[in-house]
């Protein structure tokens, strides 16, 4: 089957029409609520540079969990509120209030750059959208936990604990060679730990 790239615009709208779940502007605002009710400000730029980066339209992935638009919002959402209950019920402490909220939405920002949309059928009737891997040789940064942060840093002051649980969320998924910094990154700050529960807790679980 030939996939056929369009512009990101085009197939998001034309993706969410077929699917008739659009993003309702409620639910964006209700993210933004959520950092602010935990003490989390953040400036209007950033809040402009998630909408239209694609935060709240993009996929989680293109097959497993949240491989739909509005998918990595979705999952992002899932990540958060997972990781505010494990806080509340295991009484972990964090070196700010609202890191819960800032490590679940943000872990996955280095998604922005993963995926883009592509029209998978198209008959007379019928025009049907996927997502494919984009050839990523023409971006900034590499990785996935440390691109994350890379791409939240200019955005929002870090604590050092948020970057390493942002860093680390991939836990053991990471490449073998990096476990054991994996290991030490648990050892200084054990909300790395929690952070890679609620990750697998949200796609293998909540969303699967």
């Amino acid at each position: 089957m030939k996939l056929i790239p369009v512009t990101f615009k085009s197939a998001v709208t034309g993706w969410m029409k077929w699917r008739k779940k659009p993003m309702k502007s409620s639910k964006i605002q209700d993210c933004f609520d959520l950092l602010t009710a935990n003490g989390v400000g953040i400036s209007e730029n950033f809040k402009e540079f998630l909408k239209k980066a694609g935060f709240f339209d993009l996929p989680a992935s293109t097959k497993f969990h949240g491989a739909e638009a509005g998918g990595l919002y979705a999952h992002s959402l899932a990540v958060a509120e997972t990781l505010m209950v494990l806080t509340q019920r295991n009484q972990l402490e964090w070196e700010r209030p609202g890191s819960p909220v800032v490590v679940g939405l943000f872990h996955d920002l280095c998604k922005l750059e993963a995926y883009e949309p592509v029209i998978t059928e198209r008959t007379k009737t019928v025009v049907k959208y996927g997502w494919q891997h984009r050839d990523g040789r023409d971006q900034l940064y590499t990785g996935h936990g440390d691109k994350s942060v890379l791409i939240l840093a200019p955005w929002m002051q870090l604590t050092e604990e948020e970057v390493a649980c942002i860093r680390w969320h991939m836990g053991a998924f990471d490449d073998q060679e990096q476990w054991s910094h994996y290991t030490a990154a648990i050892c200084r700050f054990p909300n790395v730990l929690w952070t890679h529960h609620a990750d697998m807790i949200a796609s293998h679980i909540l969303q699967r």
